[in-house]
């Protein structure tokens, strides 16, 4: 696929953008978050601000993916970041992820930005088919799914090692440009 035009979203409280070098610090803040660390442990490779730079810069490039940090709009902290990945454009399919600051869940941040980037990924990208790929026992990550339109696909049975050794079971949610419900 192409490179990706870079844009930005403000939602209410959220503003959404590509990401910043200078959020090195907080996105390192945020890898250092047990459930982070839990759900995501590819994300705790990083473990110097340096790491968490480069990632940023590859982030930003928008090439093959599209990521967006989310910002509280008024103050521009840094709340997370969500992405659009594994794009599949014979297929017109993606991936969607979200990764959300302690301090910033249970505001809206993760569902304001899944619902903005998923109507973004079907109107400019041109997608048909958006999964969500969440731990059984993320149950706040299964709540956001389903708030944004997202079924319940299936059980994919220790799926994915956490960051406690384990492997984990996932819950597939997909949507679909077609579905009811607004975006």
């Amino acid at each position: 696929m192409e490179k990706i035009e870079r844009t930005e979203i403000t939602a209410g409280l959220w503003h959404l953008r590509p990401p910043r070098e200078s959020e090195a610090a907080d996105l390192l803040e945020l890898t250092a978050d047990p459930e982070v660390r839990l759900y995501t442990p590819r994300l705790n490779r990083m473990s110097t601000e340096e790491e968490a730079r480069g990632q940023l810069r590859e982030w930003a490039a928008w090439e093959g993916r599209a990521v967006f940090s989310i910002l509280e709009s008024t103050t521009e902290r840094y709340a997370g970041h969500v992405m659009v990945f594994d794009l599949d454009a014979e297929n017109s399919a993606a991936e969607i992820g979200y990764r959300v600051a302690p301090w910033a869940r249970g505001r809206g941040a993760a569902t304001t930005a899944v619902r903005c980037v998923t109507g973004w990924a079907f109107g400019v990208l041109g997608l048909e088919r958006i999964t969500l790929a969440h731990s059984v026992g993320n149950d706040a990550s299964c709540r956001v799914a389903e708030k944004n339109g997202y079924l319940l696909e299936g059980v994919h049975r220790a799926a994915f090692r956490g960051g406690d050794g384990l492997l984990h079971d996932t819950h597939l949610h997909a949507r679909l440009a077609a579905d009811r419900g607004d975006l």
